[in-house]
């Protein structure tokens, strides 16, 4: 276990970094920073009309980007997935054209309504007063086909599932590829973790549904993209936030961020803590299992460089976190929230240290636009699991580069993107036998070597003025290989070698420009998702070195959608997908190792479904969206122990999920209702009656005050309500869980109440 002493240490040195930088920020200069002058003015809600474009308005509260290129203008972070917006000055909606969206997930700034993916956006959302920065989900909600199972517990992470990919993960994210603030969170291997994202300051997220885009790779279920929001544009600003609530639960951040000279700068630091709801009833106290504790340090700086735009980036967290596990069918039936009792005598959880740094610029070189990042992660974990203690010592470099063109033609904007990536991962990996939270016999000891290559193309080439074509193409190699320290001993075989897994996956789509107000796309793309290097490490053979057993997973899906708007006050988009994956990966446990996640290959199987978005805005003061996704995702090749499990559905994935939202506001108060409907899931490859964890419907509330100013302060506070029905839910399923172990239980109704004071001279 990591020293109490050590943990402490880290935690001062987060304390004392943010108060180290200050005086280097003071005194950056009095140079002005430099702002789009095309970007429209924005109401109270950052939303644009686009009636007017004044040259002279600058973008509130956005980082400065390059001079713009020819065709569509960034919109600028504020903006949100929305057509209908409401006049400023008199309140009146007016229709917004939709290429007032602009994208750049795509590593261009490319209009909604031209891009043949399936693309969202939150913008103010993700900022909204009144959200509680204690969860993912929170950010994502409304996002069609996106799912965050939300665990409660810190020690295996929130659950990212796009499309049905990512539902095997039994910790972290996978499936998924995941950029926050132009930085890679998955590694080469395909794991992401997002342990370090600063979700007090989240200002922007956007949703690749599919495997559409040939920038990012090693995955199959799309691409989110994070962003930080935009510092003050005063030259200091000071807010300090705290929230408390339900279950222990208290969150304290402070926010230091403003704008010197051309510099901008956002220095954040926070303290997490929540003491759970899961019961040790073991106990006559019957205390409480499933703690965390989480104190956090982000900070990012972006400055004029070489006519371009300088960026570094910088975080460290430190996280105790017990896992509790999950429970049998007996507990759910009886509304029972307690700990797994090996979990408590085991003392299962995690303690981490994480330190990441990040370098870049993007500007002109000729004409041409070029983006180049360069990052290093260094990362300890010590986690206890009920039947192994697992130590990780990671360090990850890597480097990632783009260049790109645009080019305004009578048949519309011809762009393409260039570029590599190339990262190195290594691992220390140890395994111990787990003997009532002590360290007991050496299982494992292994040094472990992943390096990730990339090229990819992508390029949109107008045909007409309606109709466009985007065609990318990416090669990806990832070399492992492990090193095994235990060859030998007492007649171990060596597990040492290597493995290199590549493919090449192209993608094509067109999009037609029917009509202003509505367009339609279809888009072929393939997909490649290597396991990663904790799932090949899992041998259940109880060898070192990698399973080598265990293949990529390979897929092709064809797409098919619409957007545009109905009326004057309304927008929609729709979306049908079809995924055809062999070798998909799937997890399962021994009974011998309960808790220990294995995987093993399918041979075929397909994913079908539909994602609907309706967004209505009658009034500046009202605003709803309701998101319906669907996925009959089943086996169609596949035989385990003799038993053929072809057209079983693929455990672990809902059916179908419905979810809404309303909201009242901007003014001086807001209020917000959203509720959401989740099927049924099965929790095993056989579909076994007892394995399946219940249908559910929740409804959250918030409402509050914005910042009101009192003197040379602006104040604002909140409150929400969670789970206002009081359900007994399934937060996730643990897919072929061990001891039918496959239920992890959610929260009943709880509450928490926050505000913020900044200050701004």
């Amino acid at each position: 276990m990591f020293r109490r002493g050590r943990l402490a240490i880290v935690r001062a040195l987060l304390l004392l970094l943010p108060l180290a930088l200050l005086p280097s920020l003071a005194a950056a200069g009095t140079l002005q920073v430099p702002v789009p002058d095309t970007v429209p003015p924005a109401d109270e809600e950052g939303q644009a009309d686009a009636r007017t474009l004044p040259d002279t308005i600058p973008l509130p509260e956005a980082l400065p980007p390059p001079a713009p290129l020819a065709g569509p203008t960034p919109e600028g972070p504020e903006l949100p997935d929305t057509v209908v917006v409401s006049d400023p000055l008199t309140g009146d909606t007016t229709l917004v054209a939709l290429d007032a969206v602009v994208v750049d997930i795509l590593q261009s700034p490319v209009s909604l309504q031209d891009v043949p993916f399936a693309i969202s956006i939150l913008g103010n959302e993700v900022r909204t007063t009144g959200r509680s920065g204690s969860s993912i989900e929170e950010a994502l909600h409304g996002l069609p086909g996106v799912q965050v199972q939300n665990r409660f517990n810190a020690a295996v992470g929130e659950r990212i599932v796009v499309r049905g990919f990512g539902a095997r993960s039994p910790f972290g994210v996978r499936g998924v590829q995941i950029m926050v603030d132009g930085i890679p969170a998955t590694l080469p291997d395909g794991q992401s973790t997002l342990d370090h994202l600063d979700l007090g300051n989240l200002g922007r997220v956007e949703a690749l549904r599919g495997p559409g885009s040939a920038l990012y790779g090693n995955a199959a279920g799309g691409v989110l993209v994070f962003e930080t929001r935009p510092p003050a544009e005063a030259a200091f600003r000071q807010e300090v936030e705290t929230v408390s609530g339900d279950h222990g639960f208290r969150r304290l951040q402070s926010t230091t961020s403003g704008s010197v000279g051309g510099t901008g700068y956002l220095l954040s630091l926070s303290r997490y803590e929540l003491n759970g709801f899961r019961r040790i009833v073991e106990t006559p106290a019957f205390g409480l299992y499933g703690a965390t504790a989480k104190d956090q340090f982000n900070g990012r700086v972006t400055f004029p460089l070489l006519g371009g735009m300088g960026r570094v980036s910088g975080n460290a967290v430190v996280l105790e976190a017990d896992n509790p596990g999950a429970l049998v069918r007996g507990a759910m039936l009886h509304h029972d929230r307690r700990a797994l009792h090996e979990n408590v005598i085991q003392g299962a959880g995690m303690e981490l240290e994480q330190v990441q740094a990040g370098v870049g610029w993007e500007g002109r070189i000729g004409e041409r636009v070029v983006d180049f990042t360069t990052f290093g992660i260094r990362r300890i974990e010590e986690s206890p699991g009920t039947a192994t203690t697992v130590d990780l010592d990671r360090t990850v470099a890597g480097v990632r580069s783009t260049m790109r063109s645009e080019q305004e033609g009578d048949a519309g904007l011809l762009w393409w993107a260039l570029g590599s990536e190339l990262t190195v991962q290594r691992d220390e990996r140890a395994h111990f036998e787990n003997a009532a939270g002590a360290r007991g016999s050496l299982l494992l000891d292994q040094s472990e070597r992943v390096v990730g290559s990339a090229l990819f193309l992508q390029a949109m080439l107008p045909i007409n003025p309606i109709l466009s074509v985007l065609t990318g193409l990416r090669y990806d190699r990832i070399r492992f290989s492990a090193d095994d320290h235990l060859a030998g001993v007492d007649g171990r075989p060596d597990g040492s070698g290597a493995r290199t897994l590549d493919s090449a996956s192209p993608s094509f789509g067109f999009h037609a420009g029917l009509h202003p107000a509505l367009a339609t796309f279809v888009n072929l793309a393939t997909a490649f998702e290597t396991p990663t290097t904790t799932e090949l490490a899992n041998n259940p053979e109880g060898e070192g070195g990698f399973n080598q057993d265990l293949e990529p997973q390979v897929g092709f899906t064809i797409e098919a959608g619409m957007r545009g708007l109905l009326g004057t006050m309304a927008a929609y988009e729709a979306t049908y997908f079809h995924t055809t994956l062999h070798g998909e990966l799937v997890a399962f446990e021994l009974a011998q190792e309960p808790g220990a996640p294995f995987f093993r290959n399918s041979g075929r199987s397909t994913r079908e479904g539909m994602e609907l978005t309706l967004q209505f805005t009658p009034s500046r003061f009202l605003r709803t969206r309701l998101t319906y996704a669907t996925n009959e995702a089943r086996f169609r090749e596949f035989e385990v122990d003799g038993v053929d499990l072809a057209g079983n559905r693929v455990p672990g994935l809902a059916p179908s999920r419905l979810e809404g939202l309303v909201r009242l506001g901007p003014g001086a108060w807001f209020a917000e209702l959203r509720g959401e409907r989740t099927a049924a899931i099965p929790g095993n490859d056989l579909n076994q009656v007892e394995a399946y964890s219940p249908a559910y419907r929740l409804a959250d509330v918030r409402l509050g005050v914005n910042e009101a100013p009192l003197g040379p302060l602006r104040v604002s506070a909140y409150a929400g309500v969670t789970n206002m029905l009081d359900e007994y839910y399934n937060t996730s399923v643990v897919v072929n869980a061990a001891e039918s172990r496959y239920f992890e239980p959610g929260p009943g109704r709880s509450a928490y109440l926050g505000g913020s004071i900044a200050l701004e001279p």
